[in-house]
């Protein structure tokens, strides 16, 4: 199913080759017998969603397709040429909610939707009020982060499917794993106290207006830069995102220091120039997976309003097992 596989570090990148046929139809037959409603066909945690997974394993492509991307053992997967160009946004999200639910547990993206599938494309007149704009609000850059950093449980991994590619030179995915970011600190010794000083001291997260609660709530979340491992194979977690931790500091001067200050930027510095990354123009009909805990992404500046992504978040346990804003489960 998968051909042509490169590895670039933790980064696999493979071009599919194989046909859905008829199974788009059954899947997406499974899931509207299954939802009351498509959520605008953004979905939502299906509240049977173990019982949807077996459902759906039983579709021969879909199956054998999450079984060869989770064979890749990779913390980034770049794949081509999915077969979902040119289908009705219904079906093509359809299709992306049963393959991430095959690989994880798709979780809301906001506390007001309460949709899986978000879109990630500009958005007119988008914080002209003075919100705390997202990233996927509009065009431009995205400095290297994690998702759902200002939550209390990150995802563990996330998929962008492109819909429509930037048709300028610029929107270029790039990846950079946690290692490289390690050593991309401790290669000077104020890089090595940055890293031992966010490992140690937590920092204000401040929640982008699109996914507080409401227009008018400051809402922020404490923890850790450089987590606690959760796997034997790792030193730490990461969960990174400049921006919201800079308007953090400024709403919670209280928590600020000179060396915390200082660590953020040097930390800065190495996600935005400094480590080793994957970085190319994703071609439409592309699915990019990675993993949240161990990969940081972002993009180059671009100015086509026409490109179009899709993201799906999933954790590593049922919506019904978490805490926080995201999934059927919310505080």
């Amino acid at each position: 199913m998968l051909a042509s596989i490169e590895y670039q570090g933790k980064i696999a990148q493979a071009l599919a080759n194989f046909s859905w046929d008829n199974d788009l139809n059954i899947i997406f037959e499974i899931l509207r017998n299954r939802f009351d409603s498509f959520n605008d066909n953004g979905f939502y945690p299906h509240p049977d969603e173990v019982a949807l997974r077996q459902e759906l394993k039983e579709v021969s492509t879909l199956r054998r397709l999450a079984e060869q991307i989770r064979a890749l053992d990779a913390n980034g997967v770049v794949l081509r040429n999915l077969g979902l160009a040119g289908l009705q946004e219904d079906r093509r999200n359809a299709v992306l909610y049963a393959l991430t639910l095959m690989l994880g547990y798709p979780t809301s993206t906001d506390q007001r939707t309460g949709r899986v599938a978000w879109d990630v494309r500009a958005r007119p007149q988008t914080g002209t009020d003075g919100r705390f704009v997202t990233f996927s609000e509009r065009v431009g850059s995205a400095d290297m982060h994690t998702d759902s950093s200002f939550y209390p449980m990150p995802e563990e991994q996330f998929m962008l499917y492109v819909v429509s590619a930037a048709q300028c030179d610029g929107g270029h995915s790039i990846l950079i794993d946690a290692d490289d970011i390690y050593h991309g600190l401790h290669r000077t010794p104020e890089g090595a106290a940055a890293f031992a000083l966010l490992s140690s001291t937590p920092v204000p997260f401040r929640v982008p207006a699109v996914y507080a609660a409401g227009d008018d709530q400051l809402e922020i979340y404490e923890a850790l830069v450089f987590g606690p491992p959760t796997r034997k194979d790792e030193l730490f977690t990461m969960r990174w995102r400049y921006d919201s931790i800079k308007k953090g500091l400024a709403a919670r001067p209280d928590m600020s220091s000179p060396e915390l200050e200082e660590a953020v930027e040097i930390m800065h510095c190495v996600a935005e120039q400094e480590a080793v990354r994957f970085m190319e123009q994703l071609p439409t009909d592309t699915l990019m997976l990675a993993d949240n805990h161990r990969m940081l992404h972002g993009r180059t500046t671009y100015s086509d309003e026409r490109r179009h992504l899709v993201r799906i978040r999933m954790s590593d346990v049922p919506n019904a097992q978490r805490i926080g804003p995201s999934g059927v489960v919310r505080d």
